[in-house]
């Protein structure tokens, strides 16, 4: 599994969204390995109706309609299309209790999500509360151009070995030995984000990624 992280960027919002979600379709089709964006909100709609994949919220917010301005709920997320979120991306911390409380409503709603945990303590507790999956990136290295799997093979061979759930890696992930090391560890997927939203050519980046899945499968 590959989760691409959109953030904010100018290249990953509105027309160019659709255009990299196209790619995301694409190379999903010719490699059959999953590879799902992450988008902002205000894009949802547009990818799903126009590109027809599927599509993941980047937060939400553990309300259900009614009263509650400037928020993001779980069922105007999953209306506009989306049908998973990314649960404690460190762009968008929450405490522990919050992670809990928009994990359980994600499930009300039939959400798939991902919790991610920014050490070991953190990731072996979100696993314990029953996600799709879990995902260790330590907040220090995520955008610092150094992939986190060069200082932290020995804690994910340790994650791996006693979770329940699927591990996903991210934090610096963006070449083919990065995601070679991290299949050779065991780990189901990894997040990244700038490797793919900002390379020269997208699609030659995500076709190369994919295939290390494909030929582990």
């Amino acid at each position: 599994m590959i989760i691409l992280s959109f953030k904010t960027y100018k290249e990953a919002t509105g027309e160019k969204a659709v255009f990299l979600s196209q790619i995301i379709k694409k190379v999903r089709f010719e490699t059959g390995v999953e590879i799902i964006p992450a988008v902002q909100p205000t894009d949802i709609y547009r990818i799903k109706k126009e590109v027809g994949i599927e599509v993941w919220a980047q937060h939400m917010d553990p309300i259900d309609p009614g009263k509650n301005f400037g928020w993001l709920s779980p069922y105007s997320l999953k209306n506009a299309g989306a049908t998973g979120v990314v649960i404690n991306h460190s762009e968008h911390k929450n405490p522990d209790d919050q992670v809990k409380k928009i994990l359980n409503k994600a499930k009300e709603y039939g959400l798939r999500n991902v919790v991610i945990g920014f050490n070991t303590e953190m990731v072996i507790k979100y696993n314990s509360w029953d996600p799709d999956y879990v995902s260790y990136e330590r907040e220090d290295m995520i955008g610092g151009g150094i992939s986190m799997i060069t200082q932290e093979i020995e804690n994910i061979k340790k994650l791996v070995k006693i979770l329940k759930k699927p591990l996903i890696i991210g934090a610096g992930i963006s070449t083919v030995d990065d995601i070679r090391q991290v299949l050779s560890l065991g780990a189901k997927g990894v997040i990244l984000s700038s490797a793919f939203v900002l390379a020269k050519n997208p699609e030659e980046k995500l076709k190369e990624l994919a295939l290390i899945f494909k030929n582990n499968q």
